[in-house]
């Protein structure tokens, strides 16, 4: 399909854009493998690299994309408590982002494709800094897989999801969402706290174009306990998490100009300027030009 950038996106939905190569570790996801770190040594090392990745790394984001983030309230609201963070894929660094910068402070883990982990020295720098393979093809990995993202949480530790599935770098549009994160959320009795990445782009000269890179964090999401089973309430949560989060991103690319072609406004909206987020809602407070 041509989305609406005019960029050529798979058909299905979940469907991977991007070439995974040179699986070349031979690592087997299952019941054996220990999806949570264990080994000291590799957990100091990992504890280095995650400093090194918040000197170096966090700073490139905020120079090359500008980063910025929206609602950071709502983080502190689950300051020292487990919860299960979603977000949409839309960026190669997206969830690297999040551990860095957003969380600079916390420790959080993310959830990837097992192939990624197969990587010679990527998925070595990737399990560093907390990323846990999913084991697509494994019954037994599965479960221990679920074991051990239980643990973490009963750790006090978030962990991060993509419950869209898969990545399409600078796609506008929220995808359907999996249940898998909002079922491990109501098993361990965690709320839900959805980010949504979103763009800007400003064309350059040579045709190009220069991006920047947000996020916004929305209010938590509390399980409804008085649904009677955890397949509702799971439901329940992954419907409310969706409707949130493909709300934020319709709104932002509504109401300014994101140099995609087709907003109807052009304007040069400044965070926490002349642009606001509240209660989960995009707020413009553009000053009355004199006449």
């Amino acid at each position: 399909m041509i989305d609406k950038d005019g960029v050529e996106r798979p058909d299905q939905l979940d469907g991977n854009v991007l070439t995974i190569k040179n699986e070349k570790r031979k690592v087997q996801f299952d019941g054996n493998y220990s999806f949570r770190p264990r080994n000291i040594f590799f957990r100091m090392w990992s504890a280095f690299f995650r400093a090194l990745a918040i000197m170096v790394f966090n700073p490139y984001m905020v120079l090359k994309y500008h980063m910025w983030t929206f609602g950071v309230e709502n983080q502190k609201k689950l300051k020292g408590k487990p919860f299960v963070i979603t977000c949409n894929h839309v960026h190669l660094f997206d969830d690297l982002s999040v551990g860095s910068n957003l969380f600079c402070w916390r420790k959080i883990y993310f959830t990837t494709l097992d192939r990624n982990i197969k990587r010679p020295m990527i998925g070595f720098f990737l399990r560093s800094l907390g990323g846990i393979p999913i084991p697509a093809e494994s019954i037994s990995g599965m479960k221990k897989f679920n074991e051990d993202i239980s643990f973490l949480l009963k750790k006090g530790k978030p962990v991060l999801y993509n419950p869209e599935g898969s990545l399409w770098p600078g796609y506008r549009e929220i995808r359907p969402y999996k249940r898998g994160a909002f079922s491990m959320a109501v098993k361990n009795d965690v709320p839900v706290l959805p980010l949504v990445v979103l763009f800007k782009r400003k064309p350059k000269k040579n045709g190009k174009f220069k991006t920047k890179l947000y996020f916004a964090i929305c209010k938590p999401i509390e399980i409804d306990k008085t649904l009677p089973d955890e397949k509702s309430r799971s439901e329940k949560l992954m419907k409310q998490t969706f409707e949130v989060t493909q709300r934020v991103a319709k709104e932002w690319y509504e109401i300014q100009d994101c140099g995609f072609g087709d907003e109807k406004f052009k304007r040069n909206l400044k965070p926490n300027k002349t642009l606001f987020f509240e209660d989960d809602h995009w707020i413009v407070k553009e000053k009355n030009k004199s006449k």
